[in-house]
């Protein structure tokens, strides 16, 4: 218990901020139809041929990991007898992440706290790579086994190299596109589960300018930096009025108009942020700022690192005997 807790309060940093802005965007998309567990255990169909393609290979690279954990754990059973509970504590390990990447185990993605997040049950291979080394190493004592297996792992490589991106929905044309959208400052299309609550990205005119006013009044509008999260800019407008910017609001957006903050709004349906300025010049500053949340996360692990040095450094040495 005392592990775990530790090893939150490590990842606070990320785990804190999770939980706490979470209610800013639509995270419930993250598990729509598609991205749901019940759409990605182990060799599941669904009616999409693509993702089916793409799910086949990772199902039979996720079960070739799993036998091969569980031939080596048998392998590893004159080993056992020296240290049984370590052993059984690998074996169980292996037996639980094995078990969640199959269909029979959709009603715990249900009821366990935040596990459907996840989206991919096959992403428990990550987990199950640490009893997979461990009883591998043990189990394959002779040099050949281990040089066997060693080559089998490159070909289960290779496979993967050659096999995944082909069913994968984003072609190298994509991936093109999305790199030269970022250099010049288009942008790419994001995710609905990452979008502002209520707001609905389709809706947004992806060619619109960066600033423009929302309202009937005139306005010269010059954009001095538009950056990822320090945006400048001013704008002459001829009557009190509101700026509608090629923007999503989100909460960590710190508005200034003339050296004064100000709460931005939203406009319905896109979430696009909404600046009210007044009547004449107005000089607008937008700073992603660093939130309550991040802080006190990032204080909450670089202590927890720092007590886990401590405990480190005192946790006496411990030798055996064969």
């Amino acid at each position: 218990m005392v592990a775990v807790v530790l090893g939150a309060a490590l990842a606070a940093f990320y785990l804190l901020t999770a939980v706490y802005e979470q209610k800013w965007v639509n995270i419930a998309q993250a598990v729509s139809a598609g991205s749901r567990p019940l759409d990605n255990f182990l060799f599941v169909q669904t009616t999409d041929a693509d993702h089916d393609a793409f799910n086949r290979i990772i199902s039979w690279v996720a079960l070739a990991e799993i036998a091969v954990t569980f031939l080596a754990a048998a392998a590893a059973r004159r080993w056992r007898r020296r240290s049984s509970e370590l052993w059984y504590l690998l074996a169980v390990w292996a037996g639980i992440c094995a078990f969640l990447m199959l269909p029979i185990s959709n009603p715990l993605w249900n009821v366990l706290p935040k596990l459907r997040f996840m989206q991919f049950p096959w992403r428990w291979m990550l987990c199950l790579g640490i009893p997979f080394t461990m009883l591998t190493t043990l189990g394959a004592r002779r040099w050949w086994t281990r040089s066997a297996l060693y080559f089998a792992m490159l070909g289960v490589i290779a496979f993967g190299w050659q096999h995944f991106q082909p069913p994968w929905w984003d072609n190298k044309a994509d991936l093109r596109e999305i790199e030269d959208n970022m250099a010049t400052g288009a942008g790419y299309e994001g995710v609905d589960e990452y979008t502002p609550v209520g707001a609905d990205p389709s809706a947004v005119d992806k060619d619109a300018r960066r600033v423009t006013v929302d309202g009937p009044a005139q306005a010269a509008i010059r954009v001095l930096e538009w950056s990822a999260e320090h945006k400048r800019f001013t704008a002459e407008v001829s009557a009190a009025d509101q700026l509608a910017l090629h923007l999503f609001n989100y909460p960590a957006w710190r508005v200034e108009v003339n050296g004064r903050q100000v709460k931005a709004g939203s406009r319905q349906g896109t979430g696009q942020m909404l600046i009210p300025v007044e009547a004449g010049e107005n000089r607008v500053q937008i700073i992603f700022i660093r939130t309550w949340d991040r802080s006190v996360g990032g204080w909450i692990s670089l202590l927890s690192l720092l007590l886990a040095v401590v405990l480190l450094l005192r946790t006496p040495g411990t030798s055996s005997t064969p």
